[in-house]
């Protein structure tokens, strides 16, 4: 199978997607340079706040501190059983409709947030968290024609398009359900109603914010099955501490087309005592050595990785983000070089 990752990226800079500019005519004068230009997002703005915008899409979703959802039979059935295409609106995705300038590219990411998330993330008025199989299968809807929606509306200008899924809070969701006698949603039905979110024409990605090295469950790794996709992973708060039976799930999913979005470089300020080539070509060495020491195939390592953040840019200063997306036009030399070292 043909790798996710275009040989003309490998090495590149992926970017998460939030920034904390204030103005998306700046972010989008250094976000346009990239080989990989994005979707991004600025939740210095309230409602570009990565549950918020999803809740823009719900009939009764409530715009306060928490996101508050007393969902009736109507719009559950309005969004489960419609298949028309959703989108937002200017407010909630300013980086989004301002990268569509009359500009055509070759290659663009764009992102919203998981199902598994969205589920976590709800509470009624009430304040307890619908957690349920049937608000998974809604929020799965809902996202599968917001997909739809984000495919139509890149169309005319995009090439490629790669949708990423970003999932902080699946892991806590996962431990939510062990607790839960009456627990009806499984880890299984979570991986494949996520997968079913993805449309057809684009192509898939997964960011998983959580301890990827821990999400076990009848004795298969969960990020490295089912659906191939460039799976984006913290390897700075979560290093490379895996045994050979998840390396051997990695190489499969790899050898399946997937491709890893390599989260090495620090996205706050303190992360950096050096300059940025610096940081990336010393934690990227530590990361693939980690890798290649555990049975990582470094060939489909080498040929199907991009490079990224940790996680977003939001609570990094401007200049930082500035500067790390100006920079990456050498990322992709530093990768190759730190992978002839090995061989």
């Amino acid at each position: 199978m043909r790798s996710l990752v275009p040989e003309d990226l490998v090495g590149q800079f992926f970017a998460v997607g939030s920034l904390s500019e204030s103005d998306p005519t700046v972010a989008k004068e250094y976000v346009q340079s990239l080989a990989l230009p994005y979707a991004f997002q600025l939740p210095v703005h309230p409602e570009e706040d990565m549950i918020r915008q999803i809740g823009s899409l719900i009939e009764g979703y409530e715009e306060t501190d928490q996101f508050v959802l007393d969902l009736d039979v109507y719009t559950f059935r309005d969004v489960t059983e419609e298949d028309e295409p959703l989108f937002f609106d200017r407010e909630h995705a300013r980086g989004l409709y301002e990268m569509m300038d009359g500009r055509d590219y070759r290659f663009f990411k764009t992102q919203q947030t998981a199902p598994a998330t969205m589920c976590f993330s709800v509470r009624d008025s009430e304040g307890e968290q619908l957690v349920s199989k049937q608000m998974f299968h809604f929020f799965a809807r809902l996202l599968l024609r917001l997909a739809q929606g984000q495919i139509d509306f890149l169309a005319k200008h995009c090439g490629e398009v790669i949708l990423s899924q970003d999932d902080p809070a699946l892991g806590f969701l996962i431990r939510l359900l062990e607790t839960r006698e009456d627990a009806d949603l499984t880890p299984w039905q979570i991986v494949k109603g996520t997968d079913e979110v993805f449309p057809d024409k684009a192509v898939a990605s997964y960011h998983c914010c959580d301890d990827w090295r821990i999400l076990e469950y009848d004795d298969k790794y969960l990020l490295w099955e089912g659906l191939p996709k460039i799976m984006h992973i913290d390897l700075l708060t979560y290093p490379v501490n895996i045994d050979e039976r998840q390396a051997e799930a990695i190489n499969a999913f790899m050898k399946r087309g997937g491709g890893m979005a390599l989260g090495v470089l620090p996205n706050i300020d303190d992360g950096y005592s050096d300059s940025v080539t610096s940081t990336l070509e010393h934690n990227l060495k530590q990361t693939v050595s980690a890798f290649n020491n555990v049975g990582v195939d470094m060939e489909l390592l080498r040929t199907q990785s991009m490079v990224s953040t940790q996680c977003g840019l939001s609570h990094a200063s401007q200049a930082l983000a500035r500067r790390i997306h100006i920079e990456s036009e050498s990322f992709p030399l530093i990768f190759q070089g730190v992978f002839d070292e090995l061989s």
